[in-house]
């Protein structure tokens, strides 16, 4: 080539951009600080940055779940003794010893346990109730003077889910029909 100023020309400004590249790698300390440093690398981080974000749910997922199943199990365990004072009650109402007064008074007990144990079954968490299926919004249990059992469930046997990694996902509620 008869004239190698041009080719000269483009070579140092090359090696100027290379040599800011370089000097803004180590002041920045990343290899890649603008898209077209390293497509590649971009490509990389734009998927780490959407993995990233995808763990943060993850956490904030199962950090959530954790609390709510806290307050589930502790309504179960409220429920729990509710059921064995029904029980103890009803040996000791069965008895034959005891005065209408009395039996009354059990009763009336008995009632006031029923009572307890509708509060339970409407437990809310960050205002959704737990037991009424994927119906959050709706009080899972109310009551009915005429049904057998004296309440009436409202909601569904249909249950949410939340997916707390790549492809596992967890059951997150437990419907008052079960």
């Amino acid at each position: 080539n008869p004239n190698i100023l041009p080719d000269m020309i483009a070579a140092i400004e090359s090696a100027q951009q290379n040599a800011q590249n370089a000097a803004q790698q180590v002041s920045t300390g990343r290899s890649v600080n603008n898209p077209g440093d390293n497509p590649a690398a971009v490509a990389a981080l734009v998927i780490n940055d959407a993995q990233t974000s995808q763990d943060a749910q993850f956490q904030t997922n199962i950090s959530d779940l954790q609390s709510k199943f806290q307050v589930a199990d502790s309504v179960m365990n409220s429920a729990s003794q509710l059921l064995t004072s029904a029980i103890s009650l009803g040996t000791q109402g069965a008895t034959g010893t005891l005065t209408a007064a009395n039996r009354q008074s059990i009763a009336a007990q008995v009632a006031g346990l029923q009572q307890q144990m509708l509060s339970l079954a409407n437990t809310t968490y960050q205002g959704a109730y737990i037991f009424s299926g994927i119906n959050v919004t709706t009080p899972p249990f109310t009551e009915a003077s005429s049904a057998p059992s004296g309440v009436t469930y409202n909601g569904n046997s249909a249950v949410n889910t939340v997916e707390i990694s790549q492809g596992q996902s967890i059951q997150t509620n437990l419907p008052g029909d079960q």
